[in-house]
């Protein structure tokens, strides 16, 4: 309350002092000091694009005087009874006693552009009061979706290859992330699948509180054993007509395979595509009897853990055992080793290969430049050839034009009353080749 109002109430008191009984005076104060009060029942109120079609703002004001009560969208659009609002607001007073008054705006068919802030604006005599409603709209998008992913715990699997850790547990994160529109909650499922069930695994609602960012959701799963399953996001709403859903890939375990790349190196390899890709490696070197494995077999680790392997004469008689490993599973490749030969065999196998090689690379050279030569002598005989047919041509042009009578005179018919006949024989005559003369030498 100003300093004028004070003034005021003051000078009243004493008023009421001189005309009227005390008792009455301050009754009158007291009625007189009393301005108002505002408040909202909801400060915030959620509504679903499709789902809730209208919408009712509350703002109660508490007074002995009449209020103003204005409504304002986002503090600037002023909602009144004009025309170009009463198709979409409506504004009403209803007494609830006789100080107390609730002032409500009714939005219909709500939609996303309804979403905002609407202050409630009372002006008592010369005070004002204020209240702010803010409204939330949610929206399904009209293609919702869902993306999963395993990842290990310290990020997604990779293709490099490491060494083999045993009795460890296969631990993965399941993350899902939905996509299905803005602020709108939505039930979050993860579950797998495997032999023909489908086994539920864990269920959470989450609300996805901005249009470009996707609502995550994560949840360990053991995949150890699991050759053959597959994990399940689901992303269920009322206003979804059927869940969205995501499966990750097939989990596959590896299925080891040995071959050998020369005598003296091997390769272990996965005859599948295991998932996840993150493999490791491990061999064995047993020796055994009667080529079978039993619990009397020595076995020895062997500190190797590549796809690869080098053969030594130590293996002789041994069988190789290879062990390939995902968080699926273990694959399994066994090899009977042979007698492997020695450095010194070997080096001069290598030799030997090599020199084959070498000699082959010499006759190739050799055939491709014989092949250029014999071309060349060809083209060569060829032009010799051309050369002399060339000249028996000029030597017979020559003969035959010696044979020509000295003065030949072209045979003209200058008559002009000629027949038919002597009219193709015109005609005949100037096609005919032109003479050929020849001056002779004195």
């Amino acid at each position: 309350m100003g300093r004028r109002a004070c003034l005021d109430m003051i000078c009243y008191f004493s008023f009421c002092q001189k005309t009227l009984t005390f008792s009455i005076c301050i009754l009158s104060l007291v009625l007189s000091c009393v301005i108002g009060d505002v408040i909202v029942e909801q400060s915030h109120i959620s509504a679903t694009e499709g789902q809730s079609s209208d919408v009712t703002l509350k703002c109660i004001v508490t007074s002995n005087h009449e209020p103003v009560v204005n409504w304002l969208f986002n503090m600037k659009i002023e909602i009144d009874e004009s025309p170009i609002f009463t198709s979409k607001y409506t504004l009403s007073m209803t007494p609830e006693s006789s100080t107390r008054r609730a002032y409500k705006l009714r939005i219909r068919q709500i939609n996303r552009l309804d979403q905002g802030n609407y202050e409630c604006k009372v002006t008592i005599k010369k005070d004002e009061f204020k209240q702010v409603i803010t409204l939330t709209v949610g929206y399904l998008k009209k293609n919702p979706s869902v993306d999963c992913n395993l990842f290990k715990s310290s990020g997604r699997f990779n293709n490099l290859s490491g060494a083999r850790t045993s009795n460890t547990t296969k631990i993965l994160i399941l993350s899902c992330k939905a996509d299905i529109g803005l602020n709108i909650e939505a039930n979050c499922m993860t579950s797998k699948s495997g032999n023909g069930q489908m086994v539920p695994l864990h269920s959470e609602n989450k609300t996805q509180s901005s249009a470009t960012v996707d609502v995550d959701y994560s949840y360990p799963v053991n995949v150890s054993g699991l050759d053959g399953w597959r994990f399940w996001c689901v992303v269920g709403n009322p206003m979804i007509p059927e869940p969205v859903n995501c499966s990750t890939s097939m989990l596959v375990k590896p299925q080891a395979k040995i071959m050998k790349v020369n005598e003296r190196r091997v390769n272990c390899t996965s005859t599948t595509t295991p998932y996840p890709s993150n493999v490791s490696f491990q061999w064995e070197v047993c020796f055994t009897s009667q080529n079978r494995l039993n619990s009397t077999n020595s076995c020895e680790l062997l500190n190797n853990t590549s796809s690869s392997l080098t053969l030594t004469p130590a293996m002789n008689g041994s069988m190789l055992l290879c062990e390939i490993e995902n968080a699926v599973g273990v694959g399994r490749a066994y090899l009977n080793v042979t007698e492997q030969p020695d450095d010194e065999v070997a080096d001069l196998i290598w030799v030997k290969w090599f020199s084959g090689c070498l000699v082959v690379f010499f006759m190739i050279i050799g055939i491709i430049v014989a092949l250029v030569v014999k071309k060349s002598e060809i083209r060569i005989c060829l032009q010799e050839i051309g050369k002399k047919r060339d000249e028996s041509t000029t030597n017979k042009t020559t003969t035959d034009a010696s044979q020509t009578p000295l003065y030949a005179t072209p045979n003209k018919n200058n008559n002009k009353g000629a027949t038919h006949g002597s009219s193709l024989n015109t005609r005949y005559e100037m096609h005919a080749p032109e003479p050929v003369y020849h001056v002779l030498e004195k």
